[in-house]
This record gives structure tokens, C-alpha cells and sequence, in this order.
């Protein structure tokens, strides 16, 4: 069973009794878990529908979920996100609670639904790994074909209102490198983009080429990469127009706290694995870096000594959240950023 045959029976309210969904393509444990809510009575989702963390669950409170029959609907659905005992790891539960539950699996009512959820990989070792592969479904949500995302793609520009053809379709998804090897690019990061992009252009409005290569991630990289390297050689005009430019496009003040952070992160990393002699290969390989990345962030990092990295990490991490607290202005953040580290000693 594919990933369209498991949405269509659950819209069809066609389900089996358990679901193991997991892996790094979180869209669609997302919208899984979006159809699974669907498929209830609206009016009674609060009687028929859990949603456990499956980090902190007692076995106790596990098992009266799975057992409440439903009220006024057909199924009771639970929903178990990131059950420990599912990664190889068994917290709140004791070696009894887990040959039961494997065992309880047998007879589970035909009434209840029993979701798990795990973002990231499982031990398919586990007992009740197997157990669900035996009596349910097991589906590795990872990245999806090529011609599915062709049509996902095309689908979510025309749900904005762009308009855009099949070959500017193509070059957006080579412009993300989601099918890359080695590429952490998902569906929601692609998403992003095509929000970002049809935000630009407006509804109604076609998509091309520049407009995509002026919104691109690769864009977006080298103009952090700019404003890092004005950031360290003190030109303060020069770093702000760089940040002026890319909230103008469309960049969130947000998003480029992120990419900063990630970048120093990376700078800290970099130089670390150098002082102990690794090579630059090595490096790239142990970071899963490209050979450029690692080359800019060994030159950023003469620019900026560990504490100075700190300290901004720091000063990113306090104001993202008085950003979302309404505390400060996010362009005023952002400046402050640039102006404060600008004209600090920093070699």
C-alpha cells in the first residue's frame, strides 16, 4: 500500500485498526494525521480523538485511550506521536507493560483506530514493530517520486493563485535540489518557497525563471554568506543593504535569524574539526557539507572568535522570542544585530 492508497481509504473512512507512519517527510505525517481528524464527526472530535505524546505517556493512560469506545461516531481514533518504545527505547514503560501491549495488539477493538507517529527513524528490531507490520500498516513517510512531485508542485503554486507552466514547474524543483542525495529538503521547506515566491508575484500572476532565481535558497545562502562577510569586515552601509534587500523580497526577519544562526553554528563546528587536524574532505563529510560551504565558514571564522559567536547565537536566540512576544520590532531586531556586531572588536 503507497501513500495515496492509505489518505484515499482513511478519507473513505476505509481504515485498519493500526498505523505505524514515520520517517523525515513530516508533510505527510502532517497531513495524515490532518485526514485522520477529518475523517471524524466534526461535532464530536473531542469525544473520539486523542493525541498523545508518546515521550511522556504511562502505560496506564496508553491503554484507556486504545479502550474508549467511540461516542456517536464510528471509530475512536488515537494518535500516539513519538512513542519511545518505538525507537528503541522504553521510558514510563516497564518490560511487562511492552510483552502486553505487543500482545494487546492482537485484539484490538474493531472500533478503535491506533496511530503512531514518529518523526525520524524507528527500530524495526522491536517487537511491535513487526507486530504492527503483522497486523496493520507500516509506511516510510520519505521523499516522494518525481512525478508526484511534479503534480504536488504545480498543485500548491496554482492553490496560491500563480500561474505557472510546466517548465518553470520543473526549474523551481531543480532550483531546490530536493531529489539531491543528500539533501535535507522537504516538502514544507519546498512549500515555504512556493508561499514566498507566489506572495511575490501576486495572484494571477505568472511565475518565471529570474523572479525564481531572485527568491532562491541559493540566493538567499550567498546573501547570508554577504552580510556575514560585511558583518566581519565592519561595513556596517553594506551589511544593511544586503538585510534591506532580502526583507524586500520577501525574506522574513525570522528566516534569516535562522540562516545566521545556522551559519555561525556551522562557522563554530568548522573550526573546531580544523584545530584537531581534519581535513577538508573529512569535514565536509562529517558535517554533510558542501566543499564551498565549508571553505566560506573557514574563512568567516577569522573574522569572528568563538565568544563574539556566542554572544550573537545568544542575542538571535532572546530576541526570536521577543519577536513572537510582541516585545520589539522584528526589522529593529535585526538591525540591532548587524549595527551592534558591526562595530564591535570582533578579530
Amino acid at each position: 500500500m503507497d501513500y495515496k492508497d492509505i489518505i484515499r481509504n482513511i478519507k473513505n473512512k476505509n481504515f485498519e485498526n493500526i498505523y505505524l507512519l514515520y520517517g523525515r517527510e513530516y508533510y505527510l505525517i502532517d497531513n495524515a494525521i490532518k485526514s485522520f481528524k477529518e475523517s471524524l464527526n466534526e461535532s464530536m472530535i473531542d469525544f473520539n480523538l486523542d493525541i498523545i505524546d508518546g515521550k511522556e505517556v504511562f502505560f496506564d493512560q496508553l491503554l484507556s485511550s486504545i479502550e474508549t469506545l467511540p461516542f456517536m461516531d464510528d471509530k475512536k481514533i488515537t494518535i500516539v506521536k513519538d512513542f519511545e518504545l518505538l525507537k528503541g527505547k522504553r521510558k514510563n514503560l516497564s518490560e511487562g507493560d511492552e510483552k502486553y501491549l505487543v500482545d494487546y495488539l492482537d485484539n484490538i477493538s474493531e472500533s478503535t483506530v491506533l496511530v503512531f507517529v514518529v518523526y525520524g527513524e524507528i527500530d524495526k528490531r522491536k517487537k511491535i514493530v513487526k507486530k504492527i507490520q503483522e497486523k496493520g500498516v507500516v509506511f516510510n513517510c520519505d521523499k516522494i517520486s518525481d512525478m508526484d512531485l511534479f503534480k504536488w508542485t504545480k498543485r500548491k503554486f496554482e492553490s496560491f493563485g500563480s500561474i505557472i507552466e510546466n517548465a518553470q514547474v520543473m526549474y523551481f524543483i531543480e532550483s531546490q535540489g530536493y531529489r539531491d542525495k543528500n539533501s535535507e529538503k522537504t516538502l514544507s521547506d519546498l512549500e515555504n518557497e512556493i508561499i514566498k515566491i507566489s506572495s511575490f508575484v501576486g495572484k494571477e500572476n505568472k511565475v518565471n525563471n529570474e523572479i525564481i532565481d531572485r527568491l532562491s535558497q541559493k540566493k538567499i545562502e550567498n546573501d547570508i554568506f554577504k552580510l556575514i562577510d560585511y558583518m566581519g569586515e565592519k561595513n556596517s552601509s553594506s551589511a544593511i543593504k544586503i538585510l534591506n534587500d532580502m526583507i524586500s523580497e520577501g525574506e522574513s526577519v525570522l528566516g534569516i535569524f535562522a540562516m545566521i544562526s545556522r551559519q555561525f553554528k556551522i562557522v563554530l563546528q568548522v573550526r573546531s574539526l580544523q584545530i584537531e587536524g581534519t581535513p577538508v574532505n573529512d569535514i565536509c563529510e562529517k558535517l554533510s557539507l558542501r566543499q564551498f560551504v565549508v571553505n566560506k565558514a573557514l574563512k568567516q571564522s577569522r573574522n569572528f572568535s568563538d565568544d563574539i559567536i556566542i554572544d550573537m547565537l545568544n542575542f538571535i536566540l532572546e530576541n526570536d522570542f521577543k519577536i513572537k512576544n510582541g516585545l520589539i520590532k522584528d526589522t529593529l531586531a535585526i538591525e540591532i544585530l548587524v549595527s551592534k556586531y558591526c562595530q564591535r572588536n570582533i578579530s
